[in-house]
């Protein structure tokens, strides 16, 4: 699958014509070299090599990336060099809500992820939902084609969850895991124990441990969906073996469950119909208090805020 993935790769390459602006890169803060390049790199992969016959047919029938258990661990500290300045990343359930959640979305649509962020929203919720899901596909696509070092925990089981939005036709959420990750070698991926919780199994949990004191990262920073849940479980799962000095959530590429914003003043998260980064942050790095759920900090914003004396 790979010689055939290089070979249609190089193909389209040659007839690629110049790849338009993209509507890509918006949330992506940190400042990387040759950043403009890299999003036409992504652009010409997506109107070219994405929309071969052959290769959606193999990306519905399998992941391109690698899973970590089928990893030897002599090869674990090979994967030091992928470190983004020394930080590992892991994304727990991307794209949740677009392919397991029932919220309307056309099935029988190509590529849901992209269908679903040129939708109009009407409500601050529908907006904010969206703009969550194109942050976090823009990390994908930017930190894979810059070979940064990613685990994804995906969804154990999913293919058989009643959740699963194409349980009964051709695996989309596969699809777009290999389109967002651009068969990058420097991204992996685990299964989660269930589809609807983070933790991991005993065998997957103690790879990770081993791949992570392997890789030696100086920090650790969590992705993915939805905050206070999967991402809680995992959060929790990981830091029982690996100081909390070096784990942190992620606001800028993480996630709320559609049932966290009912009755919330989204004001301080959007802008413009946009993310705030800032206030994403904020909030979700005073989860890390002791003793206070979550929640309370999501509800009670502008009082931590206030008492705080941060700024949105």
């Amino acid at each position: 699958m790979r010689l055939f993935l290089a070979a249609l790769v190089f193909s389209l390459a040659l007839s690629a014509c110049t790849p338009n602006a993209l509507e890509m890169g918006q949330y992506y803060t940190p400042r990387v070299e040759d950043l403009d390049q890299i999003l036409a790199e992504i652009e010409a992969r997506k109107s070219s090599l994405e929309k071969h016959p052959e290769w959606i047919s193999l990306a519905t029938r399998g992941f391109f990336i690698k899973n970590l258990l089928d990893l030897p661990e002599s090869q674990y500290p090979e994967y030091r060099r992928y470190l983004d300045d020394g930080t590992l990343y892991i994304v727990v359930h991307p794209a949740y809500y677009v392919f397991f959640e029932d919220h309307g979305l056309n099935r029988s649509a190509e590529n849901p992820v992209e269908t679903f962020l040129k939708e109009p929203a009407f409500t601050r919720d529908a907006q904010f939902l969206r703009e969550q899901e194109r942050a976090l596909r823009d990390f994908l696509e930017i930190t894979s084609m810059r070979k940064r070092l990613i685990v994804l925990i995906l969804p154990g089981n999913y293919r058989d969850f009643s959740g699963f939005a194409y349980r009964n036709s051709s695996d989309e959420y596969a699809r777009y895991i290999n389109s967002v990750t651009n068969s990058s070698e420097s991204v992996l991926y685990l299964y989660s124990n269930k589809p609807f919780n983070g933790r991991l199994s005993y065998e997957s949990r103690e790879s990770l441990l081993h791949f992570i004191e392997a890789v030696n990262p100086k920090a650790i920073r969590i992705g993915g969906g939805y905050l206070g849940r999967c991402i809680e479980d995992f959060y929790k799962d990981l830091t029982s073996s690996v100081s909390e000095d070096k784990v942190a959530i992620a606001g800028e590429i993480s996630a709320f469950s559609p049932e966290e914003l009912k009755g919330l003043d989204l004001n301080e998260f959007l802008e413009g119909g946009r993310l705030n980064i800032s206030a994403m942050k904020q909030i979700v790095s005073s989860k890390n208090i002791k003793g206070i759920p979550f929640k309370e900090f999501l509800r009670n914003y502008k009082n931590y805020k206030n008492a705080s004396g941060q700024k949105g």
